[in-house]
């Protein structure tokens, strides 16, 4: 029965699926192994600290017009 349950558990789990698609696939591989996140990996200090500020903002900024082009937000005020 609780065999059950977990399968069950896993067929509606988004994580159980991305993790499933993303070993199948190699995307967690090509993503390790890209470019970009060598080049990443090696920033030190100030530009470090730019990398995450900016690039976190810019990404919230596309997810923001891409929720909005669907009536929604995150946003909380």
């Amino acid at each position: 029965m609780s065999k059950f349950l977990k399968k069950i558990a896993d067929w509606v789990d988004p994580n159980y699926w991305a993790e499933k698609i993303g070993d199948k696939t190699g995307a967690y591989d090509k993503a390790h192994n890209s470019s970009l996140a060598e080049w990443s990996r090696n920033l030190t200090g100030w530009k470090w600290w730019a990398w995450q500020l900016l690039g976190g903002f810019i990404g919230l900024i596309i997810i923001e017009i891409l929720l909005n082009l669907v009536g929604m937000t995150i946003i909380p005020w």
